[in-house]
């Protein structure tokens, strides 16, 4: 006998024994269902047995009253890629895998090469027969990927998507938004139309396997997010010279916008005619462009504009302009705050439009802040004697600070000085640059080098006890001086 069917011996009430030939390899559910008074025996290491232990039934060993219960592993932790088991009741006769792979005896085994989120079976088998053993699931740990976005404007979104990789190896990260693909998990959406809702995706591509050869991918739910209604209030132009204007508009789009600027036209014209166009430049939401030249005999009107990436664009109201009602002014500067550092050098970014008065100089003063400055508004700031300039052209200024100390908080400031020596500055932003990573060992190839080590010190050259977080410099008995690094 090789099989015994589903519910072959059900409710046999007076079933008292009944052996099982090891020539069985295949018994249905329910076999030995209302069999209550029954005692089932077979022999250990036997494919009669796993079969028994798959419809979960724990027979006697035969010719005994000693149970032979079903192997049980128990999950003791996880992580995306790993499971630690441990297995209970073996049976050396058999084989124990959870997805191919060996469970050993008596001992705490760490499987590897997982897939996240997923669960497997442990099977027992002999020969090529295997078998589930039981219904219990083992799970690894899930990526979960999911989106924030709760940064709004009317033509920008920030999307910030977080997941938890652990050891899984992350290949890409990406936001799909429509049918648009954009690396990274932070990214910024510019150009975008407003009050118009769009859909995204938080994308993590991982690879898994004990060789890493398979590739597996993990998306958020999908996500709505809406831009805001679009504001751009015309403000009054301000004349510098006769023909020579800069206009203005208040407008809740991003700073990183390109596609802004606005649209002038004599007022006598006819809709024969079309308006001329110029860039603009935004601060904090204010836009600011400046035309030159205009025909100071005739009246002009202007308004401003915002172009998304599909191509539609958004206007402001018209404003009349009389291009010979000239007045003073003082210029307009503003010191971003974003600031990108590497090492010792850091790219600083400032905004600056002349005023009434010509312009003589403009760029960025910086110096050394030990304690860190708070940001100053313009006009308040105070610029040391010691200050270090560095001249940049533009209405949007971009320059490279090279040479400055590692690991100092610097101070920074866009300024302008116009053609009758007044400066204008501004706000005051500070930055801290990175640690030099030339010439430097970690803690434990510094620790091969320095044998013999005598003295540790830090970087403003006192004496400490070891190494700290960051850099530290030993001075070894040999005479050598070594930079470590401890992270």
């Amino acid at each position: 006998m090789t099989k015994i069917g589903s519910g072959a011996f059900y409710g046999c009430s007076g079933l008292t024994s009944i052996t099982i030939p090891e020539s069985v390899t295949s018994i249905g559910s329910g076999a030995f269902s209302g069999c209550d008074k029954a005692k089932i025996f077979t022999n250990r290491g036997t494919t009669s047995l796993l079969a028994l232990w798959h419809i979960d039934v724990e027979p006697y060993e035969t010719g005994t009253d000693k149970l032979l219960p079903k192997p049980t592993v128990k999950q003791i932790s996880s992580t995306q890629t790993t499971m630690t088991v441990k297995l209970e009741n073996y049976y050396e006769e058999y084989e124990y895998t959870i997805d191919g792979k060996v469970i050993n005896k008596n001992q705490p085994t760490v499987i590897t090469g997982l897939e996240p989120g997923e669960y497997y079976y442990m099977y027992t088998s002999l020969g090529d027969l295997g078998y589930a053993n039981g219904d219990v699931k083992f799970y690894t740990k899930s990526i979960s990927p999911s989106i924030q976005s709760n940064q709004f404007t009317a033509s920008s979104a920030i999307l910030k998507g977080f997941c938890s990789t652990g050891d899984a190896h992350v290949v890409a990260q990406y936001f799909t938004v429509g049918k648009d693909k954009i690396e990274g998990n932070t990214v910024t959406l510019t150009g975008l139309d407003p009050n118009t809702s769009y859909t995204a995706k938080y994308v993590v591509e991982i690879k898994y396997g004990d060789k890493e050869q398979y590739t597996t991918t993990y998306s958020s739910n999908e996500q709505t997010i809406k831009t805001s209604t679009l504001t751009l209030n015309t403000l009054q132009p301000k004349v510098a010279t006769p023909g020579n204007v800069i206009v203005a508009a208040e407008s809740n789009l991003d700073d990183a916008e390109t596609n802004v600027g606005f649209e002038w036209r004599r007022t006598d014209w006819t809709d024969d005619f079309s308006s001329n166009s110029g860039g603009a430049f935004l601060y904090e939401g204010n836009m600011e462009g400046y035309i030159r030249n205009l025909n100071t005999e005739k009246l002009w009107k202007y308004r401003p504009y915002y172009e998304s990436k599909s191509g539609k664009r958004y206007y402001g109201e018209w404003m009349g302009l009389d291009p010979t009602n000239t007045s003073f002014f003082e210029p307009t500067v503003h010191t971003y705050a974003n600031v990108s550092v590497q090492g010792n050098q850091a790219e600083v970014k400032g905004y600056a439009m002349r005023g009434s008065d010509n312009v003589a100089s403009q760029g960025f003063f910086y110096w050394q802040q030990p304690a860190g400055a708070r940001a100053e508004a313009p006009g308040s700031v105070s610029v040391p004697k010691n200050a270090m300039k560095a001249e940049a052209n533009g209405n949007i200024m971009t320059t490279t600070l090279e040479g400055l100390d590692y690991l100092t908080t610097y101070c920074y400031v866009a300024f302008m000085t116009t053609s009758e020596g007044d400066t204008f500055y501004g706000e005051l932003r500070t930055f801290e640059t990175g640690e030099d990573t030339s010439g430097i060992e970690d803690i434990p190839s510094a620790t091969k080098t320095a044998a013999g080590t005598q003295k540790v010190y830090d970087l403003n050259g006192r004496r400490i006890a070891q190494p700290r977080r960051g850099l530290s410099i030993i001075r070894t008995a040999d005479g050598r001086t070594v930079k470590v690094m401890k992270k």
